[in-house]
């Protein structure tokens, strides 16, 4: 975490990352998961909530390969005082070795944040493809996702999924860094102990 709390820690847009906006996130609840969008179990919300709103996600590309190597949702421009490991309601840092994190398994190549009551209507969106496809149906990647991730123009690297565009629930998708594997969420909070920003590592720019 400590390349991660030097590049974000200031008001002003980290150094040596190149920034990408992928969308508005809409937050009803405040209730932040993050997750592999379309592998995941029952992923739970951070137990660190922030004001329901709407808030600008970030991906931070390294610049010699473009891959994505954060991925930043920001609720305040605000300097961050402290970070800590954003966990759900069942985890307990205490618990945690030296070296051990609590995060999220990706095996889809892509991660997302999304708000908890989102996740109702992303189940419901999915079945409800199943019954418009029947048997053609194969996946919620291969029949929705995939056409936004790679639209007919070209391939890229983040994509806004909006199940039902009558709701502005939406989810920020993005691929994860080098691909698939085990990633840690982080929350920087400021000198009187408000939520600044959220930051979901997937390579650490300190190491080559």
């Amino acid at each position: 975490m400590t390349t991660l709390a030097r590049l974000f820690s200031d008001s002003t847009p980290p150094t040596g990352l190149q920034p990408l906006l992928v969308t508005e996130l809409f937050l009803p609840t405040g209730q932040l998961i993050a997750c592999d969008p379309v592998a995941y179990s029952n992923p739970q919300p951070f137990r660190q909530a922030c004001p329901a709103g709407r808030y600008p996600v970030y991906i931070h590309l390294l610049p010699q390969d473009s891959c994505i190597a954060y991925a930043e949702v920001r609720l305040r421009e605000a300097p961050v005082a402290r970070w800590e490991l954003a966990v759900t309601a069942q985890q307990d840092p205490a618990s945690l070795g030296p070296d051990e994190i609590f995060g999220y398994p990706v095996s889809a190549g892509l991660g997302c944040f999304m708000d908890y009551a989102t996740l109702a209507l992303v189940e419901q969106h999915d079945a409800d493809l199943q019954a418009e496809l029947g048997d053609d149906y194969v996946s919620y990647y291969d029949d929705y996702v995939d056409y936004l991730l790679y639209p007919a123009a070209g391939d890229q690297q983040y994509c806004t999924l909006q199940p039902y565009p009558d709701q502005e629930n939406n989810v920020a998708v993005f691929q994860s860094g080098y691909g698939d594997g085990f990633y840690a969420t982080y929350v920087g909070f400021d000198a009187h102990d408000q939520p600044v920003k959220y930051v979901t590592q997937f390579i650490d720019a300190g190491v080559s």
